[in-house]
C-alpha cells in the first residue's frame, strides 16, 4: 500500500517536470508529430523511472551480489489502534481506490455510450476502415477504425474535407493514444498534470489532422468555416472529435508558419531533467553511511567472491534465520503511527571467519525501518562461512526484510 502511494507520487513528479518543459518549449511549435511523440514518451518515462532500481557502487564497495536470500516478512503484531483501526496510509489508500473506482465506472460508461451510438448506426466499409452513419445528431468523430458521421450531412458539399480529417485520425492511430492516456489518468487521477497531458495530446491530434487536410486542399477559408459550423453535437469522451472548444486554437495554429527542425532542439533541457529523475528515483547506493558492526577490522585488501561453491549459512539454516529475525525485530513505533511499511534490502559480507561485516542498506524505505533492519542483522551470531575450492572466503549476501503492518 505504502509502496503504491510512493510510486504514484514519483510518477506525478516526473510528469510535472516533463510536461512543464513541453509547455515552455514545445506547445507553441508546429512540429506536431514530434510533440505527439514527446507527450506519449513523457507518460511512459514517468511510469518507468520510479520502478527502476540501479545499484551504484562506490570504490570501496563489494564486487557485487553473490546471493539474495529468501524474503523475511516481519509483521507488526501491536499495530497502532485508533478509533476505527485505520492508519493515515489506509485513509489515503481508501481515497485513492474510491477515486479510481468512480473514474473506472465513467470510463466504462463512455465505452457503452460509444457502443450504443454504433449499434444505432448504419455501418459501411470504405478504404480499409468503417463509416458509421448515425441517426443521433453527432459532431463527426472517429474511434479506432470507425468514422462516425451524422447521416443528415451525407449530402454535405464539405463531407470530403470532414472525411479527410477523420481519416487522418484513423490512419495515425490516435485512438490508441487516447485509450492509453485515459488509463494513465485513471491510475493517477489525483495528479492534474496527467489530465493536462491528455488534453494536450488530444489537441495535438487535431493539429495533426488539420495539418493533413491543409496539405490536401488550398481552400483554407472554407475549411475554417467548416470548423466553426461543426462545433456542436454529441461527442463521446473517448473519440477523436472533429472539433470542439479547440476551434479558435486550431485555426490560429493552422495560420502559423511551420516550425523548422532546429526548433526541436528546444527539448534538449529534457536530458538533464531525465538524468536528475533517474538519479533521484532509480539509483541506489550500494554503500550506506551506517557503520558495520566490525569496522575496527576492515578488510579493504580482501575481495568479495562473486560466486562461492558453498554459500554461507546462518546457524541452523534459513528457517532458523527467519525465526531469529522475527523474534528480534521491534517494529518502530514511529513507523506504526505513520502507517509505513515496505521492503528493506540489507547487504552484508560474511567473512572467512563467519563474522558479519560491512552491513549496509541497499534499498531504503524509512529511516526507522532501515535502522531496525541494520540493528537486527548486526546482532546475528556468526555464520558458517562460504567456501571456494575448499577454502573459506568472503561472500556478500543480500537479505530482504519486509516490514508489514498487521
Amino acid at each position: 500500500m505504502t509502496e503504491l502511494i510512493f510510486y504514484t507520487f514519483k510518477v506525478s513528479v516526473c510528469m510535472i517536470l516533463l510536461y512543464g518543459l513541453y509547455i515552455l518549449a514545445l506547445s507553441r511549435e508546429t512540429n506536431f508529430r514530434f510533440n505527439r511523440i514527446y507527450l506519449l514518451s513523457s507518460l511512459i518515462i514517468s511510469l518507468i523511472i520510479p520502478v527502476l532500481n540501479i545499484a551504484v557502487f562506490s570504490n570501496n564497495s563489494a564486487t557485487g551480489f553473490t546471493a539474495v536470500l529468501q524474503t523475511v516478512q516481519v509483521q507488526s503484531v501491536n499495530s497502532l489502534i485508533t478509533g476505527n483501526n485505520m492508519s493515515f496510509a489506509n485513509y489515503i489508500f481508501c481515497i485513492y481506490i474510491t477515486g479510481l473506482f468512480i473514474l473506472t465506472i465513467q470510463f466504462i460508461m463512455k465505452l457503452v455510450s460509444l457502443l450504443l451510438i454504433r449499434k444505432e448506426s448504419k455501418i459501411e466499409r470504405s478504404n480499409g476502415f468503417y463509416i458509421a452513419f448515425c441517426k443521433k445528431s453527432v459532431s463527426p468523430f472517429s474511434f479506432f477504425h470507425t468514422i462516425y458521421i451524422d447521416e443528415k450531412i451525407i449530402d454535405d458539399t464539405h463531407l470530403d474535407k470532414i472525411m479527410m480529417h477523420e481519416t487522418i485520425h484513423v490512419r495515425q492511430l490516435h485512438s490508441f493514444d487516447i485509450v492509453f492516456t485515459e488509463i494513465i489518468c485513471l491510475l493517477t487521477w489525483f495528479n492534474p498534470v496527467s489530465w493536462m497531458i491528455k488534453s494536450a495530446l488530444k489537441e495535438t491530434h487535431e493539429y495533426l489532422a488539420d495539418s493533413g487536410v491543409s496539405e490536401q486542399t488550398t481552400v483554407s477559408a472554407e475549411y475554417f468555416l467548416l470548423l466553426f459550423r461543426n462545433a456542436i453535437g454529441v461527442q463521446p469522451g473517448l473519440a477523436n472529435n472533429f472539433n470542439k472548444s479547440l476551434t479558435l486554437k486550431r485555426i490560429n495554429m493552422m495560420k502559423k508558419p511551420r516550425s523548422g527542425r532546429l526548433s526541436m532542439l528546444k527539448v534538449l533541457p529534457v536530458l538533464p531533467i531525465l538524468a536528475l529523475l533517474f538519479f533521484v528515483f532509480s539509483c541506489t547506493n550500494s554503500t550506506d553511511d551506517s557503520k558495520s558492526k566490525n569496522n575496527s577490522a576492515p578488510q579493504a585488501e580482501e575481495k568479495t567472491i562473486v560466486k562461492a561453491e558453498k554459500m554461507p549459512e546462518f546457524p541452523g539454516g534459513q528457517d532458523a534465520m527467519t525465526k531469529f529475525i522475527i523474534e528480534n525485530v521491534n517494529y518502530p513505533e514511529a513507523a506504526k503511527k505513520a502507517g509505513i511499511q515496505g521492503k528493506v534490502l540489507v547487504t552484508f559480507n560474511v567473512a572467512k571467519s563467519g563474522k558479519i561485516e560491512n552491513i549496509r542498506i541497499t534499498q531504503k524505505v524509512n529511516d526507522n525501518l532501515d535502522k531496525e533492519a541494520l540493528r537486527v542483522v548486526s546482532i546475528m551470531p556468526d555464520w558458517v562461512p562460504g567456501e571456494a575450492k575448499g577454502t573459506p572466503v568472503d561472500v556478500e549476501i543480500t537479505l530482504p526484510i519486509v516490514f508489514k503492518l498487521a
